[in-house]
């Protein structure tokens, strides 16, 4: 079963401001089935994650970024 659909809805809500970056970070580790460069964005947006420096302002076009890949199946 794909977790695709799991992982843009938390993003999305991540966007929306109605999750934390703690419930992003066990999406992204519980991600699947993805496309190559859906992959290499959920990694990149693990690594920002990661980051104790990062703002929220700065992930969102990542966010939108690795949402966009994961819809459009790469």
């Amino acid at each position: 079963m794909s977790t695709s659909p799991d992982l843009v809805q938390t993003l999305s809500r991540w966007l929306a401001g109605h999750v934390d970056a703690g419930q992003v970070r066990d999406a992204l580790a519980h991600s699947s089935d993805l496309g190559p460069e859906s992959q290499e964005l959920v990694e990149e947006l693990r690594d920002e994650l990661a980051r104790p420096d990062v703002s929220r302002p700065q992930l969102q076009p990542l966010v939108r970024e690795t949402i966009e890949a994961i819809a459009l199946g790469q």
